[in-house]
């Protein structure tokens, strides 16, 4: 069976075959991925920096980031998922000696939980580090059923905070966080942040397509609400209608309609004609016509008469099934 692409692996598949032309944005890019997902690693020959993925792709990327900025990996490593029988990520492993220049340059230091100064210079380099978070350990749920994306940040430290408080003064994005176990998770909740954080990391396709899918959404809420409103207005009416129906009843049992003054005998007979009519149509048929806050008066006027006449308790009689009344 073919299995479908998912909206996460269509927007990674965007933003991974994004251009890499700009090298301090490669570089941006590149250091998300570090700052995601890196770590030291010592042995007792050397030191290195192990950078992780959670997919094969985003894998492939940071490779082809790496060799465009002159650095190749001593070492690929991937990740497989036995019980799915598929490739679930990877790393890659540099020589620490080869980054350290370039790590310091940029104004990246083991334990450092600052933003590199290269990413703070422009906005597009802000946008590309996001997209190099993202593309290492991030996820979204299909706009159609939800408005959330998440990257999940090793660590506990300041660096998130640091994240959250950039995108915020940069973009007017508002990140949610929350630390969960030994890391921390950036996301968004809403539709607007989602599409400014999707439009800063350069995915302007799938801006686009969930631009579209927003206002598919807003209609079908708007929808929903205008039936409820015209459900609840209608059991109202009709509530209504019988409350009418049955003080009309009343009032002829107990002294008669055509004893009552004209304007509520015609209202009268008209309500038990025609039960399915709004107040509006019933002032339409009368001569000459009356507004509809008339036609609510008058039938008023009847109901408190037979609350005199029979009382609430026979108001309430008449209002059960027919084979109950007398």
């Amino acid at each position: 069976m073919r299995r479908t692409t998912s909206f996460a692996e269509k927007l990674k598949a965007e933003l991974l075959h994004l251009p890499m032309q700009d090298e301090k944005e490669c570089t941006s890019e590149f250091l998300g991925f570090i700052k995601s997902r890196g770590a030291l690693r010592v042995t007792a020959k050397s030191r290195y920096l192990v950078a992780a993925t959670n997919s094969i792709s985003s894998l492939k990327r940071l490779f082809t980031l790496a060799k465009a900025l002159g650095f190749s990996p001593l070492r690929t490593h991937l990740i497989y998922e036995h019980k799915l029988e598929h490739k679930r990520g990877g790393e890659l492993i540099f020589e620490m000696s080869k980054l350290e220049g370039f790590l310091k340059e940029s104004g990246v230091f083991v334990g450092c939980s600052k933003l590199p100064s290269t990413v703070k210079a422009d906005p597009v380099y802000l946008g590309a580090f996001l997209r190099g978070l993202f593309l290492a350990s991030g996820s979204v749920v299909d706009p159609s059923k939800g408005y959330h994306l998440e990257i999940l940040l090793d660590g506990n430290d300041d660096f998130p905070k640091n994240v959250k408080k950039a995108v915020a003064e940069e973009f007017n994005i508002r990140l949610g966080l929350i630390s969960v176990k030994s890391r921390t998770k950036l996301y968004v909740k809403s539709s607007q942040d989602l599409i400014e954080l999707l439009s800063a990391m350069g995915a302007t396709h799938f801006v686009s397509a969930l631009s579209r899918t927003v206002e598919i959404r807003k209609v079908r809420g708007n929808v929903s609400r205008t039936l409820n409103f015209l459900t609840a207005n209608a059991d109202k009416s009709a509530t209504a209608m019988v409350r009418q129906v049955n003080a009309i009843m009343i009032v002829d049992r107990h002294i008669g309609l055509s004893n009552l003054p004209d304007e509520l005998e015609n209202i009268a007979k008209l309500r038990v004609d025609n039960e399915a009519l709004s107040l509006r149509e019933l002032g339409e048929m009368l001569e000459p016509p009356v507004s509809k806050s008339v036609v609510h008066n008058r039938l008023k006027k009847i109901e408190r008469m037979a609350e005199k006449l029979g009382g609430s308790d026979e108001m309430s009689l008449l209002q059960q099934p027919d084979n109950e009344s007398p």
